[in-house]
């Protein structure tokens, strides 16, 4: 395998919290069997997502997709591709262009809403089924969205390759007992209501009225005109810090400094984020959504919350604080679960044998 493109938003962490754009960044850090060109598809953090934009960027984007594949040499598309509604209208055409050149495409499925949703809009519907009866590649993060594609869409080439981490930070830290402190809470993702801020905004407001020692961290960027951080500082004062967007030796201290990771998103992959704080020993208080129960196990390494429910999380997290212990043993079996299951190696090997299965599709449609 010489080139391959990769599709996703930018790879810089300063510039972009994102699972894809991490994910990304793993596979071109990691694999040293391909030669990647990132073909930059989707707005940063800091660009506008206004309708005018964004209609502005995906034109622009796409004659440059079209002059990308007839002058770069590439004998692969990777094209990563999450299930939500702006995704699937804007990335079709992108996708269809590449196979009717033959070009061999893999799709690297990454959750969103309509992976397990089955009452789905007419349109999304219409375009789903003709992307996964395409002769190429799908990746999917577990066994479980692998029965839902082939089973709703009768897909075919469907393979499981759940995400993966880096490790090398994590393998250098080792979590204490803390039994007198603050619990630090920690949120790490993009600040918006799909994510389930409002529920965990009532969340520490109901902590706080109970008397309970926490602060509570967000990082990441806040998608609502920074509405989410002026309501967490305005309603919890001291007990909230705004970490940023955070990466490198900021992020590591962070996710040393927090005993819980708090996800109470209504749909999910694989979140990166659950991942790289599990490996650090973080419990985590997540929804039962996507394939996130591949690994948090209930009661063993982190709790399950029920969606948009702000009380279930409060309980959670009583639970933990008033059980130290506990916290202790449910983060060290969160490291674990995370060391036992993650293999970098393994997952560009695996990678790479996709590559070479979707080499010998037929790619016209």
């Amino acid at each position: 395998m010489n080139k391959v493109t990769i599709v996703a938003p930018s790879v810089d962490e300063k510039n972009n919290v994102s699972g894809i754009s991490a994910m990304t960044r793993f596979i071109i850090d990691n694999n040293d069997q391909c030669t990647y060109v990132h073909f930059h598809q989707g707005k940063s953090d800091k660009e506008s997502a206004n309708l005018p934009s964004r209609v502005y960027r995906i034109v622009k984007t796409y004659r440059l997709w079209k002059k990308h594949l007839k002058t770069t040499s590439t004998e692969l598309v990777h094209y990563n591709f999450p299930l939500d509604a702006r995704s699937i209208i804007r990335d079709f055409p992108f996708m269809r262009y590449t196979l009717k050149h033959h070009i061999p495409l893999v799709v690297h499925i990454h959750g969103g809403l309509y992976l397990f949703k089955k009452n789905r809009p007419f349109l999304i519907n219409t375009i789903l089924r003709r992307i996964f009866a395409w002769p190429c590649t799908f990746i999917v993060l577990s066994n479980k969205e692998k029965t839902a594609v082939e089973e709703q869409f009768h897909a075919g080439n469907v393979e499981v390759l759940p995400n993966c981490i880096d490790l090398k930070g994590a393998s250098q830290f080792y979590r204490q007992s803390i039994v007198s402190s603050p619990l630090h809470l920690l949120y790490l993702g993009r600040i918006e209501p799909k994510k389930g801020m409002d529920f965990l905004l009532e969340t520490c407001e109901t902590l706080q009225k109970k008397g309970v020692d926490f602060v509570v961290h967000l990082a990441g960027k806040d998608q609502c005109d920074d509405y989410y951080l002026n309501q967490f500082r305005k309603r919890l004062g001291d007990r909230f810090r705004y970490e940023g967007i955070v990466a490198g030796d900021r992020k590591t201290m962070l996710l040393k400094r927090c005993q819980v990771f708090v996800l109470p998103s209504f749909y999910e992959g694989v979140p990166i984020s659950l991942l790289e704080t599990m490996s650090f020993g973080c419990v985590p208080v997540v929804t039962n959504v996507g394939s996130i129960s591949e690994f948090v196990d209930e009661n063993v390494n982190g709790l399950f919350v029920k969606q948009k429910d702000s009380d279930s999380i409060v309980d959670a997290i009583e639970l933990l604080n008033n059980d130290r212990d506990r916290l202790f043993a449910m983060g060290c079996q969160a490291r674990r679960t995370i060391f036992d299951k993650q293999d970098p190696r393994q997952y560009v090997s695996q990678l790479n044998q996709i590559y070479h299965l979707c080499l010998d599709y037929p790619t016209k449609i």
